[in-house]
């Protein structure tokens, strides 16, 4: 087998990309729905004036899954194209 022949058969090897959770997302997370959490708690107490706090939260939770499911979505494409770039 050539070298040109032995190089292009190394080449179609399929890299695969792990689509893998963020860390510092999931963290980030954790947190906002801890917090959240504590809020409805307070606001369940008659702290009401906390409606706009547990609004903020909603947002910024819905904010950073969207952001871990880009994240995701970007690996699983990357992991489909890696096949299509060794051949």
């Amino acid at each position: 087998m050539s070298t040109r022949h032995t190089a292009r058969a190394a080449d179609t090897k399929i890299a695969h990309i792990r689509p893998v959770r963020n860390n510092a997302i999931d963290g980030q997370i954790k947190r906002v729905l801890r917090a959240r959490q504590q809020i409805a708690q307070q606001i369940n107490n008659g702290e009401e004036w906390m409606l706009p706090l547990l609004k903020r939260f909603n947002s910024e939770i819905e904010a950073l899954e969207e952001k871990q499911d880009l994240i995701f979505q970007a690996a699983q494409i990357a992991n489909h194209a890696a096949p299509n770039r060794a051949a």
